[in-house]
């Protein structure tokens, strides 16, 4: 199910405990896919920082 995003109406539908294990598992693929994408961004930042310093002490 990771990944997978229900909508509203088809949680409406289930038993609330289902519910509410569905939304949770849809906040932690989000948290994952946050946590991803900000050390993409931290590495990216990093490598051009390092590759700007080169550039001027050369």
């Amino acid at each position: 199910m990771s990944g997978y995003r229900f909508t509203d109406r088809q949680l409406r539908q289930w038993p609330p405990a289902a519910a509410a294990a569905a939304l949770w598992e849809q906040a932690r693929h989000a948290e994952q896919r946050v946590t991803y994408w900000k050390r993409r961004a931290e590495s990216a930042e990093r490598r051009m920082t390092e590759h700007h310093c080169q550039e001027y002490s050369k």
